[in-house]
């Protein structure tokens, strides 16, 4: 089963030697790599996100394995899904699912199910992809979609049942929680919001993210899946969090009077 991509051509480049390109563009040659449990990626088009998403993940080790905790942005298929099996197509190539984790995530959670309609359309984990080609040609990955106004009894069922399986698994694989920020906003408030959510995710505190968004409106679309992937990392021993960019579309249109944000962290 090949997920054939949904945004090629619109968010990032349609050719291969031209995304290639574009990739390598966004990364940083002078990060210095770190082992990580977690991270936080933006998923915008490349023009405006991809600094940010390429600073975050030159400055992590790609292990072999990187399960993409997404979501559906029109809300279609089931609410925890899992894409079973096959692999997902960019222009780059295909990336293999990890077919066996993916098995052991639904057999053992209360709340995943196997499920292909849940990433029609979407580009939120397809994004992240060509990036994970470049930085590790022979990655796999487990592709996960969490539904975008979930319970937050919902989220923190999911990370401990993922993090049961993956405690067993000696090198751990990555987790990638999908989001932007703030939307649609003025640039200076964007920033005053985003540093509430911000700091609750370097406090490692998915609670009080899942809180201040909601109690202060923050349009974090991606809080669900970031919430999950840090609850799992601190069942995995994450102790630690580091922001490594924050930016803005109005970097890239020149317009500051309404953007859309985005962040990058790591956990560890």
């Amino acid at each position: 089963m090949i997920r054939q991509p949904a945004v090629a051509g619109q968010f990032y480049e349609g050719r291969p030697d031209a995304l290639k390109k574009d990739v390598e563009s966004h990364l940083d040659p002078s990060a210095l790599k770190e082992d990580v449990l977690a991270c936080v990626c933006p998923h915008a088009g490349y023009m405006y996100s991809g600094d940010v998403a390429g600073a975050t993940l030159s400055a992590v080790n790609i292990p072999e394995t990187v399960i993409v905790l997404s979501f559906s942005h029109r809300g279609m298929g089931k609410r925890y899904a899992v894409w079973p099996a096959g692999a997902w197509q960019t222009p780059l190539g295909d990336v293999p699912i990890n077919e066996d984790l993916t098995e052991r995530f639904i057999k053992h959670s209360s709340l995943l199910v196997a499920d292909t309609d849940a990433f029609s359309f979407e580009h939120s984990g397809e994004v992240m992809l060509p990036f994970l080609q470049v930085l590790k040609p022979d990655v796999n990955v487990v592709m996960v979609s969490i539904y975008p106004v979930a319970p937050l009894d919902d989220i923190q069922t999911i990370a401990a049942d993922m993090a049961a399986v993956l405690e067993t698994i000696e090198t751990k694989p990555l987790l990638v929680g999908s989001s932007d920020m703030t939307h649609h906003a003025p640039a200076a408030l964007a920033e005053r919001q985003d540093k509430l959510a911000i700091n609750q995710m370097l406090k490692l505190d998915e609670v009080g993210l899942f809180n201040v968004v909601r109690d202060k409106d923050i349009s974090m679309c991606g809080v669900c899946p970031v919430a999950v992937a840090i609850a799992c990392a601190k069942h995995l021993g994450a102790t630690s969090a580091k922001l490594v960019r924050y930016e803005n579309s109005g970097k890239a249109t020149g317009d500051h009077s309404s953007v859309v944000a985005y962040a990058g962290l790591v956990f560890k």
